[in-house]
């Protein structure tokens, strides 16, 4: 299976050839030069005047979140511990109070061993206590009563020990910890003059805590109030989406155009993994001539045509790109697919601007379509991307949004599958868009619309 026209091509170079390439030729090594990857963004990803403005439209006083990637958003914490698929323990409290926006209610231990060295270049507060536990009794504690780590004192305390505890000091020292969690997330409620309001929580465990700590407030599902706020970026989201938009473009354009007949379908979306891989990225996946399955097995052959659609994400922003690949000479049909989406898509880049909604975007598009005379339809699916795939959607079952307008500094995909059956292959364009002040940009090079190899 695996042979000389393999999707190898001229990936050995770029790294992927470790995964793929045939037995009886020596493997490059995975990395052959050091990644051009930028240094890491730190602090909250959140718009803080996106999230004031939905706020104060559903009459929400506070958002309390402890989900690993509302967590992420609100403080820019990548934290391993809701990796592990435990109960939340570290949350964020968003209030409209612009001197207090943002605080973190976190266990000291898990503080002091996972979140102090990222916390020391933020500002704002930070609540701890000491683990769980029913005491009724809300002391203020000091660092002896928390659970650290002793020093033994054979050596020296080296940085990374210094720096845990002098985090943890001026956290304790600002905000007096507390014994339990409904203690010190009281305290940061209260701080926040939020405690009798009205308080969104994002998942059952955190909504708990919420109702335990603050009795009288009235507490709902965040859930619709946090999928209106992702959609509009903030500057630091606005950064990695950039990063992230152009490397899983480079990653995918890299492993397709390296294709050749005889490859199988799951080497290329190992080279493409590889290749975005390179880049800092971490692959998430990639939909190969209409089948999303990673078990699917087939043999890309001369004279076809096949859509690619690539999702990869850094540092939790997601690259989303789509492109048809012609393996030599391909059929006159597929070839005015190929062409025909892709003056349609220019049509449709021209026009984006704010203001317009979702529908009128898909509209417009197969309006453009079906001027040129296709006979085959494109759907035209906008969808806002970022710390989801789609981040517009809702995660608690909540009833679908409406007809969504775009706004500025929002990212926009608009899918371009064809939608049809016996036309000799499959077709897809996509690229992702940042909504300007009076218009769009591409955030990935546009070009290379059809990949011929």
């Amino acid at each position: 299976m695996i042979n000389r026209r393999t999707v190898l091509g001229t990936l050995a170079a770029g790294g992927a050839g470790a995964l793929i390439a045939p037995r009886h030729i020596s493997a490059a090594p995975v990395m052959t030069v050091t990644p051009n990857v930028p240094p890491p963004v730190l602090g909250p990803r959140m718009n803080f005047e996106q999230a004031d403005k939905i706020m104060a439209e559903l009459g929400l006083d506070a958002i309390v979140v402890g989900a690993g990637t509302n967590l992420y958003h609100a403080t820019g914490l990548d934290l391993t511990a809701t990796k592990m698929g435990h109960t939340p323990g570290v949350y964020a409290v968003i209030t409209r109070r612009e001197e207090q926006r943002l605080s973190l209610v976190a266990p000291a231990f898990l503080y002091y061993y996972t979140i102090a060295m990222d916390h020391r270049h933020l500002d704002y507060p930070a609540y701890l206590y000491r683990g769980p536990g029913q005491m009724v009794d809300d002391s203020e504690l000091s660092m002896d009563d928390l659970p650290l780590y002793p020093d033994l004192q054979q050596a020296p305390l080296d940085l990374i020990e210094t720096t845990r505890l002098s985090i943890v000091e001026r956290a304790v020292q600002a905000e007096a910890a507390r014994p339990n969690l409904k203690f010190a997330l009281r305290s940061a409620l209260k701080d926040t003059g939020v405690l009798k309001g009205r308080i969104a929580a994002d998942v059952e465990p955190v909504m708990r805590s919420v109702l335990d700590a603050a009795e009288q407030a009235t507490v709902v599902s965040a859930d619709d109030a946090l999928r209106r706020i992702r959609p509009v970026k903030s500057e630091a989201e606005i950064t990695l989406m950039r990063y992230a938009a152009q490397a899983n473009a480079d990653g995918a354009l890299e492993a397709a155009r390296a294709v050749r007949a005889g490859a199988d379908v799951r080497e290329l979306r190992a080279a493409y993994f590889t290749a975005v891989a390179a880049r800092g990225m971490r692959g998430v996946f990639m939909v190969i001539d209409r089948v999303s399955s990673p078990t699917y097995e087939a043999i890309l052959r001369e004279g076809q045509c096949f859509s690619i659609d690539c999702v990869s994400e850094y540092m939790g922003y997601h690259g989303d790109y789509a492109r048809a690949v012609h393996i030599g000479e391909t059929s006159k049909a597929m070839r005015q697919v190929s062409d025909l989406t892709g003056k349609s898509w220019d049509h449709v880049r021209e026009q984006i601007k704010p203001g317009l909604k979702f529908s009128e975007v898909k509209k417009m598009g197969q309006n453009a379509l079906r001027k040129m005379g296709a006979d085959f339809s494109i759907s035209f699916t906008p969808h806002s991307v970022g710390l989801y795939h789609a981040d517009h959607v809702g995660n608690a079952g909540s009833p679908p949004r409406e007809d969504i307008v775009l706004e500025k500094n929002m990212v926009l995909s608009v899918d371009c599958p064809m939608g049809a059956t016996g036309m000799g292959g499959s077709s897809h364009l996509e690229d992702l868009m940042l909504i300007t002040e009076d218009g769009a940009e591409p955030i990935n090079d546009t070009g290379s619309q059809i990949l011929m190899v």
